[in-house]
């Protein structure tokens, strides 16, 4: 399995961003958390890269998303609702998560019975938010009077796109669980998310990682390095939409790398036929090998023809081998 590359630096203007491509880059960064006893840090990167949720997904995890109440492990998160989507997928926990999540309770004396429902990271909107739940405020149904007991300065246009929102939604009866649960919450999330982005970049900055990448890296990254381990599994793209919630295919490997990583070695490949041709050798051109499917008793009966071929040569039985299988390819 290749783990070094060399992809060209961030440019200016640029802001798609790839997987980790290069295994030694995630122990870098992950190693750099831990050296700077940041282990909030620490955590949120590797849930993110076992469990490959959105940042805003992985933040808001409470330690009932990993737990029973009777302590026991849980085999899968069924919880968390994605941000973004508002869909909740089964996602199976992998034996690494629990051994980074006991390391991170070690160093940071935390027991997770004991604060079972809460968030397992804090921060100090997250706190906020929580102590002003059953405030008289949201009884009012009034959004400027919300406005003015949080000091936020909305513009007009603002203020329009959340009546909006609200009367476009189902979920919530009143004007003051909607800017409490939705409106606020969001926020909340937006903002702890920008704190540990902060750190992240300058994780990745001071690694020297040599690509583009961001925090959503670690959610392609953990796409990408599955199916780098099973690429010639049928199902794994088909596994991956699913746990990625795509809604392709296609949107899969598009999201996860692979299809810019075969744009750029058919690019390579161009440039090198470029050489050639310059060099004069424009006539050597090597065509990559066809890949054919065949039914598993058809492949069978190819290898009892050719073993049957007794009166054949090396070189014939290969022949022989090649011309049947693509006598019997499925096409």
């Amino acid at each position: 399995m290749a783990q070094k590359r060399d992809y060209a630096t961030k440019k200016k203007g640029k802001t798609e961003v790839y997987p980790f491509w290069n295994l030694e880059d995630i122990k870098n960064v992950v190693e750099w958390f831990e050296s700077h006893n940041e282990w909030d840090g620490y955590l949120i990167t590797l849930l993110e890269l076992l469990l490959g949720r959105r940042i805003g997904d992985t933040i808001s995890m409470k330690w009932s998303d990993l737990y029973y109440e009777n302590g026991n492990e849980r085999e899968e998160v069924t919880t968390i609702e994605e941000q973004k989507t508002g869909k909740t997928t089964e996602i199976p926990i992998g034996n690494l998560v629990f051994e980074v999540v006991n390391k991170y309770c070690k160093k940071t004396n935390v027991n997770p019975m004991e604060h079972y429902e809460e968030f397992i990271f804090k921060f100090q909107s997250k706190t906020d938010w929580i102590k002003r739940a059953g405030h008289p405020i949201y009884l009012e149904n009034d959004l400027d009077k919300w406005c003015d007991f949080l000091n936020k300065d909305l513009s007009d246009k603002r203020k329009e796109e959340i009546i909006k929102g609200f009367n476009k939604q189902k979920e919530y009866l009143s004007l003051g669980d909607y800017l409490y649960y939705e409106v606020e919450w969001t926020d909340v999330v937006k903002w702890h998310t920008n704190s540990y982005r902060n750190v992240f970049n300058r994780a990745t900055e001071e690694t020297a990682i040599p690509y583009r990448v961001s925090t959503h890296s670690l959610r392609k990254s953990f796409g990408y390095w599955i199916h780098q381990l099973h690429p010639f599994d049928p199902d794994c793209l088909i596994s991956l939409s699913k746990l990625l919630n795509h809604a392709t295919v296609q949107q899969t490997t598009d999201y996860i790398g692979l299809t810019a990583e075969k744009n750029r070695k058919y690019i390579n490949d161009h440039n090198n036929l470029i050489r050639n041709v310059l060099e004069g050798k424009g006539n050597e051109i090597v065509k990559n090998s066809p890949v054919i499917s065949l039914k598993s008793e058809d492949f069978g009966n190819i290898i009892m023809q050719v073993i049957k071929a007794t009166d054949k040569t090396d070189v014939e039985k290969y022949q022989m081998a090649i011309n049947l299988a693509n006598d019997m390819r499925v096409l």
